[in-house]
């Protein structure tokens, strides 16, 4: 049933993020109402009209409607907007990164305990289908306990065709900071924090600045996590490969939603997060005694579930899926992976 009192939203920003990944499921959810957008253009304007459209940041915090605050700006000023806007009675999601630092996100987390809001890092690919599925593969035992998880985000873009600041400006972050804590945050879900990173990070394409692509180690217990992202692979590989002591799950081809998203489609529109059969996994496992070898379905994707979890935590019926706690951990190996890749040795947490 439709609650009796949706809550008032406004998104910072209007570009990629703002307008594929966050506006159009907070227009549909029953439990938000798309109050304002802050955009220097027309878009907004155009696909929301209902939505009032600040030109500046300040206008829309300052809106006492208006409880919380979704943030979709350049990565550089997260930090800082979270806070203003914490420190106005909202709560707030930021998107990845939620800061350039571990320091600056710690504050941000005593601000919102000082003014009893809540934070929601936007790590939305915890509900990717086949991150879904490799979860429910692991609790169900299929594959034993783990011995090896290797993840990657690779693409062929030899030219930066967007937020090109991300690489030409030394402090942009680059692909650690980009697509890092994406997979980091999976392997946080997975696993909890590690006891040790290792990283290289490769400057590969012409006047970038900062890295292009990394291969980073995530060294636990009884087994190692491998995350790997790169700007030049044409022909790609395994999205995921995980070993256990009772088989093996190797996935190809990448969550649909967001190609979904970026040709218009609704986020509740049939088939909306249905991986094609062509890339479902390979499950391999002798567990339970017995000997399987299938193409294992994927569970479809929900990106919605990320705004049913804030609007549940909001109203107090749960705590967050994605804690503030996981966001600073994924700062804190973050920056241990850059110290590892400029020193070349392992970092202890």
């Amino acid at each position: 049933m439709p609650p009796k009192k949706k809550i008032k939203t406004g998104i910072v920003g209007f570009g990629l993020s703002g307008r594929v990944f966050h506006a159009p499921f907070i227009s549909i959810h029953n439990g938000f109402k798309l109050h304002s957008i802050v955009s220097s253009g027309n878009v907004a304007k155009q696909n929301y009209p209902k939505a009032k459209v600040f030109n500046d940041f300040l206008s829309l915090i300052n809106n006492p409607e208006i409880e919380l605050v979704v943030i979709c700006t350049p990565h550089l000023i997260h930090a800082e907007q979270a806070a203003m806007a914490l420190e106005k009675g909202k709560h707030v999601v930021i998107e990845k990164p939620v800061a350039m630092n571990s320091h600056d996100f710690y504050k941000v987390i005593e601000i919102s305990k000082k003014y009893g809001k809540r934070i929601f890092p936007y790590h939305n690919r915890r509900w990717d289908g086949d991150f879904l599925t490799i979860r429910h593969i692991i609790n169900e035992g299929y594959l034993g306990k783990i011995i090896e998880f290797e993840s990657h985000f690779d693409r062929y873009t030899p030219l930066v065709t967007r937020a090109e600041w991300r690489y030409s400006q030394e402090n942009g972050g680059g692909t650690l900071f980009d697509l890092g804590p994406h997979l980091i945050d999976q392997a946080i879900a997975l696993f909890g924090a590690p006891l040790s990173v290792f990283c290289l990070l490769y400057y590969q394409r012409k006047g970038s600045k900062v890295n292009d692509s990394f291969d980073l180690k995530l060294l636990y217990h009884s087994h190692a996590v491998t995350l790997k992202a790169s700007v030049f692979v044409k022909e790609p590989g395994p999205r995921y490969q995980v070993h256990g002591t009772s088989g093996s799950f190797i996935k190809y081809g990448i969550d649909s939603q967001e190609a979904a998203l970026k040709a218009g489609k609704i986020p509740n529109s049939k088939n909306f997060g249905n991986d094609p059969k062509k890339y479902w996994g390979i499950l391999n496992s002798n567990a339970y005694s017995k000997e399987t070898r299938i193409r294992y379905a994927t569970l479809p994707g929900k990106y919605m579930s990320f705004y049913d979890d804030v609007y549940a935590t909001i109203n107090k019926q749960k705590e967050p899926e994605v804690t503030p706690e996981d966001a600073l951990l994924n700062m804190k190996i973050i920056e241990a992976a850059m110290e590892s890749a400029k020193e070349r040795r392992i970092i202890e947490l």
